[in-house]
């Protein structure tokens, strides 16, 4: 008979609840709850459901463990859990859209109204240009003035004294042609 199973019997004798490992790893295994965030990932907690104060963490490929790190994150139903050193902080709501009808009503405004911000709209708009235009002009009369000295120096060509090829040697033409072309 092994050393265990004396124990076991001895226990079993004086009524004693012996526990297994086997009992201990049953009791150990809890069921794990999980949610999907809108980014497809999947988180889990060890508590029966997601609730304040409970750890909230992802499992990797290994099978580990790792807290989520600190945030909001948004379920794929709309829910927004905060986590703060991997424990979930808070649990919002997800957020009431507005009916479009009551935007509507917000927005009417009469003709009046809004022929008169077109109005507004218009006027500054032409304000903004024609201070555009005025600084335009300023710029180029501006670049007129400092171009202006520089061409005045530019050398004046004489102008062509035309000549009578018909008259010249051949030398004497080739030669009249290159000056002309040359100044």
């Amino acid at each position: 008979m092994s050393l265990k199973q004396r124990i076991s019997d001895l226990f079993a004798e004086y009524s004693v609840a012996l526990e297994t490992e086997e009992k201990k790893d049953e009791e150990k295994e809890v069921e794990m709850t999980s949610a999907t965030l809108d980014s497809g990932q999947v988180i889990q907690t060890d508590a029966e459901s997601f609730a304040v104060g409970v750890s909230v963490f992802v499992v990797n490929d290994e099978g580990e463990q790792i807290p989520l790190p600190d945030g909001e994150y948004t379920l794929e139903d709309g829910m927004i859990f905060v986590v703060a050193e991997g424990v979930l902080a808070d649990i919002k709501e997800p957020a009431a859209e507005e009916p479009a009808a009551e935007v509507v009503e917000e927005v009417a405004m009469s003709r009046e109204e809004i022929v008169s911000l077109i109005a507004k709209a218009v006027a500054e708009a032409k304000k903004e240009f024609s201070s555009q235009i005025k600084e335009r002009d300023a710029k180029i009369t501006e670049l007129s003035k400092q171009a202006a000295p520089s061409i005045s120096r530019a050398p004046k060509m004489e102008a062509a004294k035309p000549v009578d090829l018909s008259k010249l040697s051949l030398t004497e033409r080739v030669a009249a042609i290159h000056n002309q072309f040359s100044k």
